[in-house]
């Protein structure tokens, strides 16, 4: 009879009361810019969508269109292309900006309306008697981006959302390239905000990533440098004010830059010691991801000890009930397998 397969001890548990209360599984691939996976925990074979984590690399065509510079938008604008944002006021008055200066309005951003990641925003919509709509989506500075993209190749922009459109098959194109995976491989699927989303093994997603760390190697080198530095140059407009990303980026500098997508999905690029890293809670619990890359980072010697200082509160995250007070915490304990 063949020996069973060990069984993978959890990468993050949750406690309360001395006890583990719950636990969560992952999967974690680090790839240099060689494209060699360096570390890993896990089988980073496992195929997942990376969700918002792809925005980067939907950004990509873009940039190569031209469109920025034809409209006269700021690299701030690219940085919210990118975004999954908390529909701050700094959010949503840029995403309103960036549909004037195209000519377009709102009622083109096929996103949808969802409750804001900012109860600010949200209670403030309350009171102004308000509905959130497209303008509030947390996906409407790449829906922008992704108008913005037609208004200058002259394709349609009423349909820039479905998979035959140009500009989702240009961006299968350019995804299938970085990741090294034939694009008839590649699992299409439908985001929450309605355009296509891709899922590929954990690995190949982190070598997509590593690619951004040495831009002078791509083909598409110019558009990724660019990318990486609109994010690391404005972090708050990616995410937004409390948000692990955003947080992330800041600490570094934009030294790390690092995007999350749904379902405990995660992207890292680290551009000084030139490797990309990709995370996947196999149960889609998010909670594990913060420090499941903080744990990955140390391991990595990637933070200094005031980076790791600064973002204290994402390495053992504390659990607070109604009273605010510490009843448990949520901790990553695993050892990446070096390659």
């Amino acid at each position: 009879m063949a020996n069973a397969a060990p069984v993978q001890n959890p990468m993050v548990t949750v406690s309360r009361g001395g006890i583990v209360e719950s636990f969560h599984h992952g999967v974690v691939s680090i790839v240099d810019g060689a494209g060699k996976q360096i570390a890993h925990y896990g089988d980073t074979r496992l195929v997942t969508f990376a969700r918002s984590s792809a925005k980067p690399i939907q950004a990509i065509p873009v940039v190569e269109s031209g469109a920025l510079e034809a409209f006269g938008l700021e690299e701030a604008d690219l940085a919210l292309f990118c975004a999954s944002h908390s529909s701050e006021l700094q959010h949503t008055d840029r995403v309103a900006k960036v549909l004037e200066r195209i000519g377009l309005d709102e009622s083109y951003l096929k996103c949808g309306g969802h409750i804001p990641h900012s109860m600010e925003t949200y209670d403030r919509l309350i009171r102004e008697g308000k509905r959130p709509t497209s303008l509030y989506s947390n996906c409407s500075g790449k829906h922008s981006g992704m108008l913005t993209y037609c208004q200058q190749t002259g394709t349609d922009p009423n349909t820039y959302h479905l998979p035959e459109h140009p500009l989702q098959q240009r961006i299968l194109e350019i995804l299938s390239e970085l990741t090294e995976v034939p694009a008839a491989d590649i699992v299409l699927g439908t985001d929450g905000c309605g355009v296509p989303c891709f899922a590929l093994p954990v690995e190949n997603w982190a070598r997509a990533m590593a690619k951004f760390t040495v831009p002078e190697t791509q083909s598409h080198g110019e558009a990724m440098r660019r990318i990486v530095q609109a994010m690391g140059r404005y972090p708050a407009l990616v995410g937004g004010t409390g948000r692990f990303d955003t947080d992330l980026m800041t600490a570094t500098n934009g030294r790390i830059v690092a995007k999350g997508g749904a379902e405990g999905f995660i992207i890292v690029i680290d551009t000084e010691h030139q490797w990309g890293l990709a995370a996947k809670m196999k149960d889609g619990n998010a909670r594990g991801i913060a420090p499941v890359v903080i744990q990955a980072l140390l391991q990595m010697d990637a933070l200094s000890q005031k980076e790791r200082t600064l973002l204290g509160r994402y390495e053992r995250p504390e659990l607070r009930n109604t009273r605010d007070e510490v009843i448990g915490h949520i901790t990553a304990e695993f050892e990446l397998v070096r390659d």
